[in-house]
């Protein structure tokens, strides 16, 4: 568009009074404001407000504000946080309690005399991370131990493989995902819970694998795919029974893994009509 530098006539407002409310929240929301805080609440918080007490409430609403941005993480000592809501050390120690054993918040010393204190993710979502860092995680955390479980990080639910064939450029991308997932609960009440899918792009499948796969052409989106070996992370060896080749019409990322994961991993779902496709004697390798 080529701009000729005329001026505009001046838009009053339609609205006033709603017109003016947002502007003015427009701009005590901007970067300039040193003092605000984007304050990040899952709208899943809500499940949780009948089983917790005013005070557990008011103490994890401080925690959303003081918490930094991008790490969702704060260091205020309890005396700080007593001060600020004017309660004692003994009820902030309590609502903690109440906060952590539902899930909420995790706290942690870290060698250090005060404790950071996390905010939870409430919502799943999936993290690309190496096949190192995945051995790690469940190596150090013993989370693909059978009956372990972490109240941060959940519990292993499963390792799959999935073959994505993208519709746009006519690729197949292979990748590994590890499937945890956290659970919430008041007694036997489950109040939230939270799938995470940790997953890396493994290295091309050979030409022999690529050209079966490319080739196949199923009834529905998704395609079982058998004859793989075993599966091993770090010093876990798992089988590998979900394996998929799934067409997709965009590309791999970590929005797209994690809805394609979440279909998968779902306990209602019915494999018993999906299309099949071996690989057995494709050389296909193991991990």
């Amino acid at each position: 568009m080529i701009d000729l530098g005329l001026k505009t006539k001046e838009v009053l407002f339609k609205n006033t009074e709603k017109e003016l409310l947002s502007e003015f929240y427009s701009k005590s929301t901007d970067k300039s404001n040193k003092e605000f805080r984007f304050a990040k609440v899952d709208s899943n918080f809500i499940n949780f407000l009948p089983h917790l007490n005013d005070g557990a409430v008011k103490l994890y609403l401080y925690y959303v504000v003081a918490a930094k941005n991008d790490t969702g993480e704060s260091w205020h000592s309890i005396d700080t946080i007593s001060q600020k809501l004017d309660a004692t050390g003994r009820s902030i120690g309590n609502w903690n309690r109440q906060l952590e054993d539902m899930g909420l918040i995790y706290r942690t010393s870290n060698g250090r005399k005060s404790k950071a204190t996390f905010i939870l993710p409430l919502t799943g979502f999936a993290v690309k991370m190496n096949v190192q860092k995945i051995e790690q995680v469940l190596t150090e955390l013993k989370l693909s131990e059978a009956n372990e479980s972490s109240k941060v990080f959940g519990k292993f639910q499963s390792v799959t493989k999935l073959y994505i064939k993208s519709q746009t450029t006519d690729t197949i991308t292979e990748l590994l995902c590890v499937h945890l997932n956290r659970v919430s609960t008041v007694d036997t009440m489950v109040l939230n819970s939270v799938d995470t899918y940790l997953f890396d792009v493994l290295p091309p499948p050979n030409e022999d694998v690529i050209k079966r796969l490319s080739e196949h052409e199923g009834k529905g989106k998704v395609t079982i795919v058998t004859g793989e070996g075993k599966i091993t992370l770090g010093k876990k060896a798992f089988e590998s029974s979900n394996c998929f080749l799934v067409n997709v019409p965009s590309k791999v990322d970590e929005a797209a893994v994690y809805e394609i994961m979440s279909q998968l991993t779902k306990d209602n779902v019915d494999f018993s009509d999906v299309d099949q496709i071996s690989i057995q004697d494709l050389g296909g390798k193991n991990d």
